[in-house]
């Protein structure tokens, strides 16, 4: 069974309360038919899917002063609530707006008092570069010190009313010389163009991984599906959805039709699973 890196746990009434999500939604093309009503839909998809468990994560845009972004997504403590419920499910990570001044704090009560494994950014959700030295760096300084990776969106992105240029992949070559310790996930792998920017990235720095998800395997760039099989980037690409945009099953039936790009039975094994066990298992 697979384990989806990148899966929101947002439900119908979610989608329609908040402007940015609803936007996001509208984006993906997505039907009211396939959203989840509430978490124990999000858990039949997942049976019906084979994946055993599912990274589910919040975001905190509390600080945003743009009327779409000023109610954040979900909390921390609401992510945790799902992850009591069902914990053989569901992975946690946290979230905080780096503008706020107990960034670091809330990032440590994540962890270690929630149980989170990492933590989750959107830059452009938060106005905000991933190599800012003043918002961003403090938070990466807690994440290595209590060794838990940062997964951070990169490339293009449905949510509205946020601006591509916070999250060029290669902002992230910062981040990764001048914390060459820290476990760094660039999510959605640069998606809109910049997946070649993304892969370089991955591919001189040992802790940086590519996330595959945000979009259909139907469009993944042929670069990446190839780089996948290749033995240098097959330990570093995480199988993920952005459920309930991409949906698990929808995932899989594309996979299998494309006849699960001809990888062999190592890399799918590692991009669907290992990759992610090793990730949150290993020392940096």
């Amino acid at each position: 069974p697979a384990i989806d890196n990148h899966a929101h746990p947002l439900f119908l009434d979610d989608l329609k309360k908040n402007p940015g999500l609803f936007m996001a939604a509208k984006h993906f093309r997505l039907k009211d038919s396939v959203v989840p009503k509430n978490i124990d839909d999000m858990i039949e998809d997942m049976d019906k899917a084979n994946v055993e468990k599912a990274l589910i994560m919040s975001l905190d845009t509390s600080r945003s002063e743009h009327w779409g972004l000023k109610v954040s997504m979900s909390t921390n403590d609401d992510v945790a609530k799902f992850v009591a419920r069902y914990p053989d499910r569901f992975i946690g990570y946290g979230s905080v707006d780096p503008r706020r001044e107990d960034a670091a704090e809330e990032t440590e009560r994540c962890i270690k008092e929630l149980g989170f494994k990492g933590m989750k950014f959107h830059p452009a959700a938060v106005n905000t570069y991933p190599n800012d030295e003043k918002f961003f760096y403090p938070i990466y300084e807690k994440c290595v010190e209590l060794n838990v990776p940062v997964q951070s969106h990169c490339g293009t992105t449905g949510m509205y009313f946020t601006k591509i240029k916070y999250m060029l992949p290669l902002l992230y070559d910062d981040v990764a010389v001048d914390f060459p310790t820290l476990k760094l996930v660039l999510l959605h792998f640069g998606i809109g163009g910049w997946h070649d920017q993304a892969m370089s990235v991955a591919f001189r720095h040992p802790n940086v991984y590519l996330d595959l998800s945000g979009s259909s395997p139907f469009i993944y760039p042929q670069e990446l599906i190839i780089a996948a099989n290749t033995p240098f980037y097959q330990g570093k690409m995480l199988y993920g959805t952005d459920y309930p945009f991409i949906g698990m099953q929808s995932w899989f039936r594309a996979f299998t039709k494309l006849k699960k790009f001809k990888w062999s039975e190592a890399t799918q094994k590692k991009v669907l699973r290992e990759n992610f066990l090793r990730l949150h298992d290993s020392e940096p």
